[in-house]
């Protein structure tokens, strides 16, 4: 299994996210290793260019952003600078960057708020990189007390475990978002979803549209212009559903925004199988939404696969679950995402057409198909990886790339595929990648299975004929790697006058690709995949594990209370000891410590812990007991259960509990910055 790498660069200390981070890959069960940048050296780690950001290949890098530690002077260089810097890094790297704006408690607001605002801007026009504001981050998980004044006076560790528990959510779930596909498709049952009631006994003006169910259509709405294809799925009459869209007052949704229907009295499962197929998409492409229980067991027993989600009971809950569901966060989008739905539109029209013709022949003869391939710019970079990352049937050795890869092959060498006809546009739909060598070599290959069997890729191979015979030479060497997906590209490769290899690929004469013709057929080899029978990607969330997400994982502190539970050994350690302080210290000691304590004698750092994890105790206990431990009784040499239970007892004691947080706090503040580093960095890390 292949490890990605995730790196954080923060200009705070943010290793006390390590736990949540873990947890949620264990979770989600991603192959991903985490490490992070040296303390408050963000621009260092950005600008070594032998460093481990610019040097990571397979994963993602991260910078998280406190905006008040770069304004302090009223200026926004630092800010400035900080564009430039993570562009640099996405120059020398080939994986996505994630700049998170995190929140800040002081500051000049007109100046913090300006800071993001520059943030947003400077990445906006750079696929390479996605930027998330703090209100995104707070709309993910609203979390109350966000601050540390203590952790943040020791260590520059300004929030709260509910705050880092959501920051390390949020960094988690946008990394899962370029790991693993997104869905294509919502399919989503009538009664008592869309709508309340039945169509068939209340007519189609007598079921009900609540706020609630408003909420949900314009949610699906939101999807539709982000990309997504919406589907009715009801066992109904269609003539009835389609009469609710058109003429109920208070529908959001309407027949125009549906791209696929299957109304009718056959098995969902059935029905979501013959969605996929007309669509193009594979079935795990697909996300189920229904009311019944039954159906939803019946879909999930046929193609488990398939997102089958739990929608609540209440109606009001619908919409808001559906935005905590993980796979369905609205990522950057490109212009041909937005217009996809309007292109199935379009493709319904052909299929009309299709029909009136006397044969394929003259269908396709009228089709008045224009192609256009042509070298890779600035602006196809999302989308060509976007297409490199999905596309499977037609894609001969299916090799991903991210943006920084493409632009960074030789101008001339990636070249994108374009193509209309009649009926509407289809836009960018391919992307080739060819290599410097005797004979014209196709790296890379690949068309979105919307244009196959239409002679796009006959003419693609004409057009790269003509590329070869310029260059003046005289083959074609197409690259393929067999896997259980790209059947399509295999037989259209099989159908080339091609020398075949099997250990390199197919060989086909400049001349030979010149005058290739299209022959129709009837039945594209992508048709039966979409319904096939297959597992779903190791790699995908189940629907249960979706449903966590949205339900009992949703919230900072319902997942702070899961992360306890993770790092908690199944026993609870019990000492020997009738003292409840040292049973209390050794349980804080085990959700930190990878061994926790067996006796009231064992010592913090020779059981595994270290300066960040004593803060951790420290904050701990301060939850607690209501104190602050002061900073010096954290880095002794004796810190043993015993010793710190003493002097919590000690302090609980202490005739003036507000006197001797005071001093404290005095003690705190008269340490210099390089004292308190000194501190931390004292040999236990």
């Amino acid at each position: 299994m292949v490890v990605s790498r995730m790196l954080i660069a923060a200009n705070f200390t943010a290793q006390a996210m390590t736990d949540t981070v873990d947890f949620w890959l264990a979770e989600i069960g991603s192959p991903t290793s985490v490490s992070f940048a040296p303390y408050d050296q963000v621009f260092q780690s950005l600008l070594d260019d032998r460093g481990a950001l610019a040097s990571n290949r397979d994963g993602c890098n991260v910078v998280l952003v406190d905006r008040s530690t770069w304004v302090a002077d009223e200026s926004l260089a630092a800010i400035d600078d900080l564009v430039r810097a993570v562009r640099t890094c996405a120059d020398s790297s080939g994986v996505p960057h994630l700049v998170v704006s995190c929140p800040t408690e002081t500051g000049p607001t007109e100046l913090l708020d300006a800071a993001e605002r520059r943030l947003g801007e400077g990445f906006a026009d750079d696929p390479r990189v996605r930027f998330i504001d703090t209100d995104q981050v707070l709309a993910w998980y609203p979390v109350e007390n966000r601050y540390d004044a203590y952790t943040n006076r020791a260590a520059h560790q300004p929030y709260s475990r509910e705050m880092l528990a959501a920051l390390a959510t949020v960094v988690v779930r946008a990394a899962e978002a370029w790991r693993v596909p997104r869905p294509k498709v919502i399919a989503v049952d009538a009664d008592h979803t869309l709508w309340d009631g039945v169509v068939a006994e209340d007519g189609p003006l007598g079921v009900r549209v609540t706020p609630a169910h408003r909420q949900l259509q314009e949610y699906l709405l939101e999807q539709r212009a982000n990309g997504r294809l919406i589907c009715v799925v009801s066992r109904n009459l269609e003539a009835d559903v389609r009469e609710v869209l058109a003429t109920h007052p208070d529908m959001a949704l309407r027949e125009e925004h549906v791209s696929a229907w299957r109304v009718n009295w056959r098995p969902k499962s059935d029905n979501l199988a013959a969605l996929a197929a007309e669509l193009n998409v594979g079935i795990d492409s697909v996300v189920f939404l229904d009311d019944s229980p039954v159906e939803r067991a019946e879909v999930s027993a046929a193609y488990p696969q398939v997102l089958t989600l739990v929608p609540p009971e209440s109606a009001a809950d619908v919409a808001p679950y559906l935005r905590r569901c993980w796979p369905l966060d609205l990522l950057p989008v490109t212009a041909d995402d937005r217009a996809r739905a309007e292109r199935y539109r379009q493709d319904a029209e052909r299929t009309q057409a299709r029909t009136a013709a006397t044969s394929l022949a003259k269908f396709f003869a009228t089709l008045d198909l224009r192609v256009e391939v042509r070298p890779l710019a600035a602006a196809d970079l999302t989308r060509a990886a976007q297409l490199s990352q999905r596309v499977n049937q037609f894609n001969l050795t299916t090799r991903r790339y991210h943006e920084a890869e493409l632009s960074a092959i030789p101008h001339g060498q990636a070249l994108v595929v374009s193509a209309r006809d009649r009926f509407g546009d289809y836009g960018l739909v391919g992307l080739v990648v060819t290599v410097p060598a005797e004979t014209l070599e196709i790296e890379s290959l690949l068309l979105s299975c919307r244009v196959l069997g239409r002679g796009v890729e006959h003419e693609v191979l004409r057009q790269l004929g003509r590329l070869a015979r310029g260059a003046g030479l005289s083959r074609i060497l197409l690259r393929f790697a067999p896997t259980a997906r790209n059947l399509a590209a295999r037989e259209f490769l099989d159908s080339l006058p091609a020398e075949v290899d099997p250990d390199v690929g197919y060989q086909i004469a400049t001349e030979a690709a010149e005058a290739l013709a299209h022959e129709p057929v009837r039945t594209p080899a992508v048709a039966a995949e979409a319904g096939s029978r297959v597992e779903a990607p190791v790699t995908a969330m189940t629907a249960n594990l979706v449903h966590r997400t949205a339900t009992d994982l949703a919230t900072a502190a319902q997942i702070v209370a899961a992360v306890d539970r993770y790092r908690t050994p199944i026993a609870p350690p019990v000492l020997d000891t009738a003292d409840p302080i040292e049973n209390a210290v050794a349980a804080m000691w085990a959700q930190l410590l990878e061994h926790p304590p067996i006796s009231a004698d064992d010592d913090f750092y020779q059981l595994g812990g270290d300066s960040l994890m004593a803060l951790q105790f420290a904050a701990r206990v301060r939850d607690e007991y209501g104190l602050e431990l002061p900073a010096d009784m954290l880095f002794v040499d004796t810190f043993t259960v015993a010793t710190m239970a003493r002097t919590i007892r000690d302090l609980l004691a202490s005739p003036s509990d507000d006197a001797a947080l005071a001093g404290m706090l005095a003690e705190l503040d008269r340490l210099s910055d390089d004292e308190v580093r000194g501190l931390l960095e004292d040999g236990r890390t």
